[in-house]
This record gives structure tokens, C-alpha cells and sequence, in this order.
């Protein structure tokens, strides 16, 4: 869910995941960890987006394919990239993460 596409008060109640809480006790989430590894980082803009994005594609979708990380990340704007490294990332993550 976009923060822009909801008032405050809607989400009273729910469970949020920010891309800050991805990490857990120092150690960075494989998702962040995909972009340091694989450059996915560039100006910034877009990493929270795309982070969050991939987090939630790979909770639905544990080995997705390229056609569809590039899918999911479709309604984020990079202002970059062409968004290879990216999808280099969320595949990189995709393979470190324990399969459910």
C-alpha cells in the first residue's frame, strides 16, 4: 500500500512494515542486502519503493521470475536505471531467502 493513497487514521489498527523494519537486530534483510551486493542502490528515490515491492512480491511469489520481478516493480519510477540491477537484486534475495 502507498502511504500517498490513504489517510492516516485508515490504517489505525494495522500491522505496518516500513523498509527500516526489514532489518533485524543490525543485520540488513537479504532484499537490502541484494541491493548493496548488486547495485541496485543509485540515487536513492526509488530504493524504499522498490524494496518494499520486492518484500512483499517475494512473500507471494518465494522464486519469482524476471517477468515477474519486473512486473511487480512496474508502478515504481526509477529515475536511474533501467532497472537491471534491480531485478539482479530481488533475484539475489530470492535466492538467499529460506523457501516457506
Amino acid at each position: 500500500m502507498k502511504s500517498c493513497t490513504i489517510f492516516a487514521v485508515q490504517a489505525d489498527g494495522a500491522n505496518i512494515m516500513t523498509i527500516e523494519g526489514l532489518a533485524k537486530d543490525g543485520e540488513l534483510h537479504p532484499i537490502q542486502q541484494g541491493f548493496w551486493e548488486k547495485h541496485g542502490l543509485q540515487c536513492g528515490f526509488c530504493t524504499p519503493g522498490m524494496i518494499m515491492s520486492a518484500a512483499q512480491l517475494l512473500q507471494r511469489y518465494p522464486k519469482p521470475t524476471e517477468e515477474q520481478i519486473r512486473h511487480q516493480l512496474d508502478g515504481n519510477l526509477c529515475r536511474c536505471t533501467g532497472y537491471h540491477n534491480i531485478v539482479k537484486a530481488i533475484q539475489y534475495a530470492a535466492e538467499k531467502m529460506p523457501a516457506k
